[in-house]
């Protein structure tokens, strides 16, 4: 199941041309969580998000999200993916339902930087888990404040090539050896803004994600209806660093 899940997750996601080492750092772990992080209510929360957003229209709850700003951002610890919406109905929606969920993903995305004012732009630094027991670092990309989408955007180009569950192909953010090797043609555009829910009292961000390529053979109209090109055009991920919104100031 967590392999299907992060198939899925590879098939919404985009990517452009990546640069240099095509290995960065790694290391054997992250940082554990604090105690009072993805309280007891965080689970409550994320149930009814995930309920009232795949119910609905998850480009509808983003357009009417609230932009983010740099503090929400900046230093706030690691965010993880806690939700996925397809944008399609019934095809790979999930969400977490448990902390040990939370602890097990080793997938982080941070956010480091100084606001010298709340749409100063941002270093992205992710980390994703490789033979299972080891973390690998990618370099940090820049993201930026987009007026028109009202939110923070950055591009991603660390894809992997691999297959989904049904052995079509597929691209991933995770490796499945040490010797793999980022694709050189494809990335994913990242658009995220704050969860306003009036229920809502941690940090959730909402964030679509869309595919650019460079290859032709890749994202050619005549492939749109196959689900590895099509599905993986657009969707929806909920980040959260399972802090209170509370905290922020």
């Amino acid at each position: 199941m967590k392999l299907a899940r992060r198939m899925l997750l590879a098939l919404f996601i985009s990517f452009v041309a990546t640069r240099g080492n095509a290995h960065g750092p790694r290391e054997r772990g992250v940082p554990p969580l604090q105690e009072e992080d993805y309280g007891p209510k965080f689970f409550e929360q994320l149930s009814r998000m995930f309920r009232q957003f795949s119910q609905g229209d998850p480009h509808h709850f983003f357009q009417t999200a609230r932009p983010v700003q740099c503090s929400d951002l900046a230093d706030r610890g690691e965010w993880k993916d806690v939700a996925f919406f397809s944008g399609r109905k019934k095809f790979g929606d999930w969400y977490r339902t448990s902390l040990e969920e939370v602890k097990n993903d080793l997938a982080v995305y941070i956010f480091s930087g100084v606001c010298q004012n709340q749409r100063a732009s941002l270093q992205v630094t992710t980390k994703v888990p490789i033979e299972e027991i080891r973390v690998k670092v990618n370099p940090p990309v820049r993201a930026s404040f987009n007026s028109d989408a009202k939110g923070y955007t950055f591009d991603l180009p660390y894809l992997f090539r691999g297959t989904d569950q049904n052995g079509d192909s597929a691209y991933t953010f995770y490796p499945a050896r040490v010797s793999d090797r980022y694709v050189t043609h494809i990335t994913s555009h990242w658009e995220c803004k704050a969860v306003a829910e009036e229920y809502v009292t941690y940090q959730f961000l909402i964030c679509h994600t869309t595919l650019f390529g460079h290859d032709p053979v890749d994202i050619k109209p005549d492939m749109r209806d196959k689900p590895t090109v099509s599905f993986g055009a657009s969707a929806y991920t909920i980040l959260s660093n399972g802090k209170s919104a509370f905290t922020l100031n």
